[in-house]
């Protein structure tokens, strides 16, 4: 009986691993929809008395996907359309730019101004394969977005009926419960903690942006917002061109919005109080949690930096149900 069982769950594991390999084109957002699932549970926890479960899924799922859908889309519309003026005035920018290395001193143009037609070459050549890429890239990402949002929803529905039957299903110990109590309370916390430093920080770019009079300023705060969901690396995808859009009008000006982003909307945000508040919140240890978002990003991507720390809140639910459960063998 106890053989049969071992090959039942070798069996379900390989075909699990066969499922998400068949899958793993739309990984990004199955592994989002879970991740934005636990941000929406408290507000579905204290919605489902009221409306009942399937409405309180639907309305909690609305609140948390339909702000994201307006930024991120309306974003990519400007980025576009701002895209297009570039490429349209390219020709003028590469004229000033040459006028501007003609001014430096003669030692230094000689050497800059290779390497600046060597870029330009460069770039002109990987346009065209840099746009397919683009599109394809694109398209993926609106499917997987869609997809976040039907996982996020469903998971918030069924996703605690599903798990517990899986639970029933390989565990005859009812203490393993206890632990899969312990790992859900991780996760929430870890994602709903995760949601709110990131909040905070697209609120905090909001007087940043007025400040150095940026236009769209609502807008880049939103976009702030959605890059701190994914931690350490993706505010400089708001902060550079941002930048980079001021250095043409101001150089100076442009150093200074890029020195002060950097250090109260990245270095401080990102390394110092997000490891913190998040490990505070879900119990990890913010060394573990930070090194978790860097290394998960660097090799998996967009999965990686929702999954790795999934793996790390695994490890510490496992050791404060544990040790919890030793501490309390011994006081008895």
């Amino acid at each position: 009986m106890e053989r049969n069982r071992v090959i039942l769950l070798l069996t379900v594991v390989t075909l699990i691993f066969i499922f998400l390999y068949l899958l793993s084109p739309l990984l990004d957002g199955i592994i989002l929809g879970i991740v934005l699932a636990y941000v929406a549970r408290p507000l579905h926890s204290r919605l489902k008395d009221v409306t009942g479960d399937a409405l309180s899924a639907f309305i909690s799922t609305m609140v948390i996907a339909v702000p994201l859908f307006i930024f991120l889309f309306y974003g990519i519309f400007q980025g576009v359309s701002q895209l297009i003026v570039i490429l349209k005035n390219l020709q003028d920018y590469v004229m000033h730019l040459n006028t501007f290395i003609s001014q430096l001193d003669p030692e230094t143009a000689a050497i800059v101004k290779p390497l600046f037609d060597q870029f330009l070459a460069f770039v002109n050549k990987s346009l065209g394969d840099t746009a397919v890429n683009i599109t394809t890239k694109f398209i993926f990402f609106i499917m997987n977005f869609f997809i976040s949002t039907i996982v996020c929803f469903y998971s918030i529905l069924d996703g605690k009926r599903v798990a517990d039957r899986i639970i029933g299903a390989i565990f005859v110990d009812e203490s393993a419960r206890g632990f899969f109590d312990e790992l859900d309370r991780t996760f929430t916390n870890l994602w709903f903690g995760n949601f709110v430093a990131a909040l905070l920080i697209g609120i905090a770019s909001i007087p940043y942006f007025i400040y150095f009079e940026i236009p769209y300023a609502p807008l880049l705060s939103g976009l702030m917002f959605l890059a701190a969901l994914i931690p350490v690396f993706a505010e400089w995808m708001v902060i550079l061109p941002v930048s980079i859009y001021l250095f043409f009008s101001d150089p100076l000006k442009a150093a200074w919005f890029l020195a002060v982003g950097g250090v109260f909307l990245y270095i401080i945000p990102e390394l110092v109080l997000r490891p913190y508040f998040v490990g505070y919140t879900s119990k990890v240890h913010p060394l573990v949690l930070m090194v978790s978002f860097i290394g998960g990003g660097l090799v998996a991507g967009v999965s990686g930096f929702f999954l790795t720390p999934m793996l790390a809140a695994l490890l510490t639910a496992i050791y404060n149900y544990y040790t919890s459960d030793e501490i309390k063998e011994k006081s008895d």
